[in-house]
């Protein structure tokens, strides 16, 4: 689902990146590799971004502004329209 939307909107301006919260760099590179993601990833192992933004589990989407005031998020098991209505409103 997040390789479908990343393609979807990085030509409209809107960027992804995909932070793990795995146990180790080589779970968060499995996840990236099983599920063919192309967009960039990271690990955030000691938990300093999720603490920063709220996330508590995954999958958590967040909206963050370039300048990291975080607009909207949410968890996103399947998918979640909050999401996608957001980045309609951002990029009209």
């Amino acid at each position: 689902m997040w390789e479908r939307l990343y393609k979807a909107w990085r030509d409209r301006g809107v960027e992804f990146v995909g932070i793990g919260l795995q146990s180790s760099r080589e779970k968060s590179r499995d996840f990236v590799d099983r599920h063919k993601l192309t967009f960039p990833t990271g690990l955030d192992a000691t938990g300093t971004i999720a603490r920063a933004y709220g996330f508590r589990y995954q999958p958590y989407w967040a909206v963050i502004t370039k300048d990291g005031q975080l607009l909207q998020s949410g968890f996103a098991p399947r998918g979640d329209e909050a999401f996608v209505q957001t980045l309609r409103a951002l990029t009209r």
